[in-house]
C-alpha cells in the first residue's frame, strides 16, 4: 500500500512539475512575414525566453487586424503582440483583455504606385484606390491618418482590403489598385527580384509618430500566469537590446526564424532601422503616443469614443526600470 501511495505521490509531483514547466504559445502579428516578430526570433535563437523563466514553444502568426486578437482569444495562448487599432476595437467590444507592454512605433513601410503614375500632390490622391490588409489593421488606420494629414476625406478615395501585402502588390501591378504599402522584408525581396515601383515619399511626411503594435493578454492569464507574462516581456526586451547592439547577428537570427535568405534578412532589418531607428520598443508603454494614435482613429471614424487607459492597461509586468519610462 505504501509503495502505491509513493508511486501516486511521485506521479502527482511529476504532473505538477510538468504543468509548471508547460511550454507556452504566443501570437505575434504577421510573424515570419513582416518584421514585428524580429525581437522574438532573436529571443528564441539566443534562449532569452528560457533565461527569463518561460518556455515559448511556438509563435503563432496571423494576417493582422482583429484576426490576431481572435487567435489569442481562441486558445490557451499566453500573450500576443498585435495591431494597436485592433486592440482598441476589442476593448470597445468589452473583450476581457489588457494592454501590458509596448511594441512598435512609427513608420515601417514604403508607399508605392506604378512607374509613370502622376501622384505628386494631395489633390492627385482623390479617386485613387488604396490597398490595406484587413479591417482594424495598422495599414488601414495608417491610410486614414495619411488622408487626414493631407486634408483628403476617406470618401474621396477607394479602400480595398486584400489580406496579404503580396497580393496587394500583384493588384497594383495589374492596375486593380493605385497605391500600395510595401513593408520589409517584402520590399527587399521585391527589389532583389527586379520589381519596378514608383515610391511616393511625401505621402506620410506629415504624419506624427504613432503606435503600431502593443502587447496584450487576457484577464485570465493575468490572474494565473503573471510570472510568465513578465518573462515574455523581459525575453523580448533582451531581443530588442541585442538587435540594436548587434544588427548583423540579429539579422542572422531573423533569417533563421523566418526562413529568409541571409542577404534579404540583413537588407530588410537595415532598411527598417534606417527609416525608423527606434521602431522596436523595449516594452515600455508610450501612453501619450498611444493616446495621439487613438485620437486620430476617433477623428477619422475608425474608433468610437475615448479610451479609458486606466481600465485598458496593466503595466505590472513591464521590467521595473522601464515602468518609470511609461508615460
Amino acid at each position: 500500500m505504501r509503495s502505491v501511495r509513493t508511486m501516486l505521490a511521485a506521479l502527482a509531483l511529476g504532473l505538477g512539475l510538468a504543468s509548471a514547466a508547460r511550454a507556452e504559445d504566443i501570437v505575434v502579428t504577421h510573424y515570419a512575414s513582416l518584421l514585428y516578430g524580429t525581437p522574438y526570433a532573436v529571443a528564441l535563437d539566443k534562449g532569452y525566453f528560457k533565461q527569463a523563466g518561460v518556455d515559448v514553444s511556438s509563435i503563432l502568426t496571423s494576417k493582422g487586424g482583429g484576426t490576431s486578437v481572435r487567435n489569442m482569444m481562441a486558445g490557451d495562448t499566453l500573450f500576443a503582440e498585435v495591431a494597436f487599432p485592433a486592440v482598441l476595437s476589442a476593448l470597445k467590444e468589452s473583450f476581457p483583455i489588457k494592454i501590458i507592454s509596448g511594441g512598435t512605433d512609427g513608420p515601417s513601410s514604403f508607399w508605392v504606385t506604378r512607374p509613370g503614375e502622376k501622384i505628386d500632390t494631395p489633390e492627385d490622391l482623390k479617386g485613387k484606390r488604396f490597398v490595406y490588409s484587413r479591417p482594424k489593421s495598422v495599414s488601414e488606420s495608417t491610410i486614414f491618418a495619411v488622408l487626414k494629414s493631407h486634408g483628403i476625406k476617406p470618401s474621396e478615395v477607394t479602400m480595398v482590403a486584400i489580406g496579404d501585402f503580396g497580393a496587394g502588390l500583384t493588384a497594383l501591378e495589374h492596375n486593380k489598385i493605385d497605391i500600395a504599402i510595401i513593408p520589409e522584408p517584402i520590399y527587399s525581396q521585391k527589389m532583389k527580384a527586379g520589381a519596378k515601383y514608383q515610391i511616393i515619399p511625401w505621402l506620410d511626411a506629415k504624419l506624427p509618430p504613432y503606435t503600431q503594435t502593443v502587447g496584450i493578454t487576457t484577464d485570465e492569464m493575468i490572474a494565473k500566469k503573471g510570472d510568465k507574462l513578465r518573462a515574455v516581456i523581459e525575453g523580448r526586451r533582451k531581443g530588442v537590446d541585442f538587435l540594436y547592439a548587434n544588427q548583423k547577428e540579429a539579422a542572422a537570427s531573423l533569417a533563421k526564424g523566418y526562413n529568409l535568405p541571409p542577404d534579404i534578412a540583413a537588407s530588410a532589418l537595415a532598411g527598417l532601422l534606417k527609416q525608423t531607428p527606434d521602431w522596436f520598443g523595449r516594452g515600455d508603454l508610450k501612453i501619450k503616443l498611444m493616446d495621439l494614435t487613438a485620437q486620430s482613429l476617433i477623428e477619422t471614424g475608425a474608433l468610437a469614443g475615448a479610451v479609458d487607459w486606466k481600465a485598458a492597461i496593466d503595466d505590472r509586468f513591464i521590467p521595473k526600470d522601464l515602468q518609470s519610462r511609461t508615460q
